[in-house]
Formats: structure tokens, sequence, C-alpha cells
């Protein structure tokens, strides 16, 4: 049993090591963490490094429409979808979505209706899983579960797109986070897109992680009701549509939320309270004009 759990360590200590995740050259140590090494060190533990490793993998696989599971989360986020539509009228069947060679997918006006109802970009929403994977996906059906309030109120928004904003979102909380594959990461840093977690932001999501296996996707709803949050503040003052240019800003101002959240967060506290107490703060400070 010992050495079954020694070769465990062996290999995922190995597979962090290969994924790049804790070398220096990558996530290089603060001035202050050198001098106080004694004292303040952010290196993971074994525990963190294989939860997070356990993550990495279920997030990374891209969106396989020859993948029954996938096909069949799909037809879940469609199901859920109509059936809210559908609450306030006499309707309960439930059609099944066309395959991808079905010839009747582009004639069928109501399942391209719920679509873009959703937010994908045409009635094939499978081309739009490019970014975000199958993990955009299950995050979508993860958020109606958890907050089906607030799915209602989005889909009575006629222009948030919640399924490209989610896709959005979840590609650069994971880039963020060091949650792509190992060439994403090089590409990535080498071309300085997007921002990266420090090793005391890396190792405090991690160590939140291990009691919260939820924790990316709660972090990734948690800035998705704050987008809506200014999206409807902005309707306000005369910005209905949402767009690229009008939304990164905001993506981008939550994705600094959360290093900000991360960077001040107790080890001993509640992080999500405190990360949405960030956000409640954060919105009153910088709405978008």
């Amino acid at each position: 049993m010992e050495e079954k759990e020694n070769a465990d360590e062996k290999l995922v200590e190995e597979n962090i090591r290969i994924n790049v995740i804790s070398e220096e050259q990558i996530i290089p140590k603060s001035t202050e963490e050198k001098i106080l090494c004694c004292c303040l060190n952010y290196d993971l533990t074994f525990s963190e490094y294989k939860s997070f490793d356990k993550l990495k993998k279920k997030v990374i696989p891209a969106y396989n429409n020859k993948n029954e599971e996938h096909e069949k989360t799909l037809q879940d986020l469609y199901n859920r979808t109509k059936e809210i539509l559908n609450k306030d009228n006499n309707k309960s069947e439930i059609t099944q979505i066309s395959t991808k060679e079905s010839e009747n997918n582009k004639s069928n006006k109501e399942e391209e209706k719920i679509w873009r109802k959703i937010g994908f970009q045409t009635n094939e929403p499978r081309n739009d899983f490019r970014a975000g994977g199958i993990y955009s996906l299950e995050l979508m059906i993860y958020f109606i579960k958890t907050y089906e309030q607030d799915y209602i109120d989005i889909l009575n928004e006629e222009f948030f797109t919640f399924a490209l904003t989610c896709i959005r979102v979840s590609y650069l909380v994971r880039t963020y986070l060091y949650l792509l594959t190992s060439e994403e990461i090089r590409i990535n840093l080498k071309n300085q897109k997007g921002i990266f977690a420090t090793r005391k932001q890396l190792k405090y999501f991690c160590y939140f992680l291990f009691d919260n296996d939820n924790l990316l996707s709660d972090i990734c709803c948690i800035t998705l009701q704050s987008i809506f949050q200014k999206f409807r503040e902005n309707k306000k003052i005369g910005q209905k549509e949402v767009n690229y240019l009008i939304i990164e800003p905001i993506i981008q101002n939550s994705i600094q939320c959360l290093q900000n959240s991360l960077n001040d967060a107790s080890l001993n506290g509640d992080f999500i309270s405190h990360l949405k107490q960030s956000f409640r703060e954060n919105f009153l400070k910088t709405l978008v004009n």
C-alpha cells in the first residue's frame, strides 16, 4: 500500500514538472519570498499538487461531437433551457437536438432560436467550444443548477450572450490559473497573452481547491454574475448590446478582482464569501461607461 502511494506521489510530481506549473522560470519567486524563504514559502504540497492535477485533467479536453457524454451534456443544456422558456406556455415536449450531419439542422427554427437565446453564434453550438472546451459547457450546466434564477434573468435579456461570455470567462480564468495544456501555457507566456497568477495566488487557489472541488466553477460563476450585473447597469445608461469591445474590459477587470482576492485571502477564511464581497465592492467602483 505504501509503495503504491509513493508511486502515485512520484507520478503526480513528474506530471506537474512536465506541465511546467511549478518551475521557477514559469512562476518565479518574488523578492519577498526569496528574502523570507525560511518563513514564507509558496511551494505547493503534494495534496495541493494532486488536487490541481486532477482539476487540470478535467478541464483541458476539447469538445468532441463523437463523444457520447459530451453530446449528452449539450443535450442537457438544450433541455434545461427549453424547459425554462416553456414554463409559461403549455408546451412540454422536448425535441432532440440535431446531429452535426443532420440536414434538418438549418431548417429547425425553434432549435436555432433556443441556441441563440442561450448565446451561441449559430444553431451549431459545437463550433463555439474551440477555446473553452468541454469545461465551458459543463460550467453552463453548473451555473444553471446553482443560479437558476440568474439564468432565467439572463434569458430574458435580449442582448446578453451567455454562452459566448461563459466560454470566454472560463478560458481566461483557466489561463490565469495555468489550467491549460503545456503548449498553450508556453505560447501565452511567450506572447504575454492574459493575466497569470503569482506563486502566492496559485498556492492559495490550490489550498482552497483541496477542500472545494467546485472552486473553479464557483469562481467562474461569480465572475459571470458580476458581468451580467454590469451589463444591466450599462443598459440603464443606454448601452444595450454586449459585444467583444464592451465585455472584454469587464472580464479583464473581473480577473484582476480575482487576483486581488487571492492576494488578500485568509487561509482560515471562506474564500468564496471573500470573493463575492470583493466583486460587490469592485462593482461599485468600476461600472463601465
